[in-house]
């Protein structure tokens, strides 16, 4: 009697332990706070589930799958070399992918199917940047992610000063989110975590298996190849259980201080830069409740690319602060007002300053500091337009607002952008520096003092005029200016 496919596998599908001296390569992944923030709102990052029977899920869905079927006469050697025990002593880490479990899945498909199987590393976009390191494909289409760690061991629980672990798997969210896929698999080199995109009602949310060893078992490969299946073959595995108030493990001795996800999971991505996205939406944006019962969104801004698939796009709803009396003028063909982020300019005082058809400085709501700074300079381009407009200055000496807004993870404002900053006061003749000190006597006039007139903030524009930026520190009481203008 031949040997059934199935216990052929539970059998051979192993992979040895990897060589403590092989070489490690640790595999990079860059999706942006600007998308992240977002993904805690729309995914539910905070609601990561452990299911400890995940990997049997899917060992148990493969097993449904294959049933009964019989090992092909002689099979048995042909996939038997798939699994090699020199394998992980001879080749590094990305080609024990390659030609190790990649190779099995191949060959393993090809036996059951036949299915056409290949893997992809997904590039960036232009002017992007989120991608996963493996798809698996399977006649073509997308099937299963795969993401590579650095070979390091990562204990998924809440512990002091941890933020690795809410980033790990608010990014599994996000790659599966925005892909409309359902399983991705971490590898850290000897062991695999699998996650698992749940859909619950409008708001999905991730299970996650322990660390399953790749030494002396056969789960990890049957647990992946049973994800892919199950897809192709639309076979439902069991689903994660489910609850509202579900969080991340959490250490019993740090039970008391344990973070939230969102506390840490931006601690070191300063500066938001382009990812992954689309071009411009067309259906009504989702609404978000505010304080003040107003649900229709004002407007809506987003670092996507335009080069990418639509369903990439990442946007953020916004709504106006309660004293913005400026208009943004109209920025799509709809109705709805939106905006792309195209280019990452600077970091000022305030926020990180992006370029798209005007300048938006994004903030970071975690920052009590910034954003103060933000509404006072907010407050200041409100007084200047005032006085623009009231003939108090014939012209204008700061760049042309357009409103502050507050989103649930970040501060907007938007104003015109200036790009000829200046480096240095030596840059300036003495007839431009006479020309920048008489608009900051207008500043003056007017009762505002700048309160960080560096170069950085003085801006050369078109036609050989000047403008002053950044506003986040200006005080209405003046004092006697030492700086280098005063000694023209």
């Amino acid at each position: 009697m031949s040997m059934k496919l199935h216990d052929f596998l539970v059998e051979h599908a192993k992979f040895p332990f990897p060589h403590p001296n092989e070489d490690r390569t640790a595999g990079t992944n860059d999706i942006f706070q600007f998308e992240v923030a977002v993904l805690e709102r729309e995914w539910k990052a905070r609601h990561a589930v452990r299911d400890n029977t995940l990997v049997q899920k899917l060992c148990q869905a493969l097993e449904d799958i294959l049933g009964t079927i019989p090992l092909a006469a002689g099979a048995e050697n042909y996939l038997l070399a798939s699994f090699l025990p020199q394998l992980g002593f001879i080749f590094f880490f990305r080609t024990l992918l390659n030609r190790g479990i990649f190779k099995a899945t191949r060959r393993c498909l090809g036996e059951y199917g036949p299915y056409r199987f290949k893997t992809a590393k997904e590039q960036s976009v232009k002017g992007g940047s989120s991608k996963v390191d493996y798809e698996a494909l399977v006649n073509d289409e997308s099937k299963v992610l795969l993401e590579l760690l650095p070979p390091r061991c990562i204990e998924l629980k809440w512990v002091s000063s941890q933020c690795l672990v809410p980033k790990i798997l608010s990014e599994a969210a996000l790659y599966l989110g925005q892909r409309h896929m359902k399983w991705l698999f971490i590898s850290c080199h000897d062991y695999w975590i699998v996650c698992r995109l749940v859909r619950h009602d409008y708001h999905p949310y991730l299970a996650y298996s322990p660390e399953i060893t790749i030494k002396d078992s056969s789960e990890p490969f049957r647990a992946f190849l049973g994800a892919i299946l199950s897809v192709v073959k639309d076979v439902l595995v069991e689903r994660s259980a489910y609850s509202s108030d579900m969080e991340l493990d959490i250490s019993q001795e740090e039970e008391h201080k344990n973070p939230l996800p969102g506390d840490v999971i931006d601690d070191d991505l300063a500066a938001y830069q382009g990812s992954s996205g689309g071009r411009a939406i067309t259906s009504q944006p989702v609404n978000h409740s505010r304080e003040d019962g107003n649900t229709e969104s004002e407007l809506m801004v987003t670092s996507s690319s335009p080069n990418s698939p639509k369903y990439f796009q990442v946007w953020v709803h916004l709504y106006s602060l309660s004293n913005n009396t400026l208009a943004l003028p109209q920025c799509a063909e709809n109705s709805n007002q939106r905006l792309w982020l195209t280019r990452f300019v600077s970091s000022g005082s305030s926020g990180n300053v992006w370029e798209c058809r005007f300048v938006v400085e994004v903030l970071r709501p975690s920052d009590a500091g910034s954003r103060q700074r933000l509404r006072n300079e907010f407050k200041g381009y409100l007084a200047l337009e005032k006085a623009y407009h009231t003939g108090q200055l014939p012209d204008r000496i700061a760049p042309g607002c357009y409103g502050a807004f507050k989103g649930n993870r970040v501060d907007v404002l938007i104003h015109d952008l200036c790009e000829g900053v200046l480096n240095q006061w030596g840059e300036l003749s003495a007839p431009e520096r006479s020309q920048v000190y008489r608009l900051v006597q207008a500043l003056h006039r007017i009762g505002i003092v700048h309160g960080d007139l560096e170069p950085r903030n003085i801006v050369r524009i078109r036609g050989g005029d000047f403008c002053l930026i950044d506003f986040s520190e200006k005080r209405h009481i003046c004092w006697k200016d030492d700086s280098p203008l005063n000694k023209v």
